[in-house]
């Protein structure tokens, strides 16, 4: 990755200057400014349209993927390969970046296959680790996410068949198998019942000191019960936070 000079800056795992982003004529943020604190869980918040997964996607330069997408201004992150500045990074870098930079979206992302290929096929494609490995890892994140006993006698069954909640958790696992040290999430529970939805939010508390997390929600309640750290999105900037 690109090293880029700047003095070390305590806690501070992330900190972005001025950043505005547009796709084609349409503006949707402007000149947001933030930092982002090791161990601890943001929250972006705000209407509808503010701008809040913009903002996420930003992070591992996932708006990359559209058409006509423009960005100013600097995000820099402290990673264990030195600081980098995302905006500034070479497309060759962005694979190692979204491992490092690990997200999970609204509606579980499953790849075709069974509960054991959605964890085995990415850390031996992406990761390069070998059979042994990768079984030992794939485990380890089973555990992590409190969903091992569930689906241990059943690894080979299509991941299709698990539970929304358990799908979740599946892509969940799959992120945190890549071993990322800041952890995007893009309202993971929106799609989940009230119970699920509570199984979700004691896992993200369990990781908080773990993982430095930035996460959407529309949900005030959710947001005061796991927040560190607010961020109120709105007319294009973060208004308060």
């Amino acid at each position: 990755m690109l090293d880029i000079a700047g003095d070390p800056r305590g806690d501070i795992v992330g900190h972005l200057e001025n950043v505005s982003i547009q796709f084609a004529d349409t503006k949707i943020l402007r000149d947001v400014n933030l930092q982002l604190l090791k161990g601890q869980l943001h929250m972006l918040t705000g209407p509808s349209g503010c701008g809040k997964t913009t903002l996420l996607r930003a992070l591992n330069r996932l708006n990359d993927c559209f058409d006509r997408h423009e960005m100013i201004g600097s995000i820099c992150l402290k990673l264990s390969e030195g600081e980098v500045d995302v905006h500034l990074l070479a497309h060759k870098h962005l694979p190692l970046l979204r491992r490092k930079v690990g997200m999970v979206f609204q509606i579980p992302n499953l790849l075709p296959g069974s509960i054991f290929d959605n964890l085995l096929l990415p850390l031996k494609i992406v990761a390069g680790l070998d059979s042994t490995q990768a079984v030992a890892r794939c485990e380890k994140v089973l555990i992590q996410v409190k969903l091992w006993d569930e689906v241990k006698d059943r690894l080979n069954n299509d991941a299709s068949s698990l539970s929304g909640g358990q799908q979740q958790r599946l892509c969940l696992a799959r992120a945190l198998a890549l071993e990322p040290e800041i952890l995007l999430l893009d309202e993971p529970t929106a799609s989940l019942d009230p119970e699920n939805t509570k199984v979700i939010e004691e896992l993200l508390e369990s990781l908080k000191q773990q993982y430095t997390m930035v996460m959407v929600s529309h949900c005030p309640a959710q947001t005061e019960r796991l927040a560190d750290k607010i961020f109120r999105l709105d007319g294009q900037q973060v208004i308060s936070g």
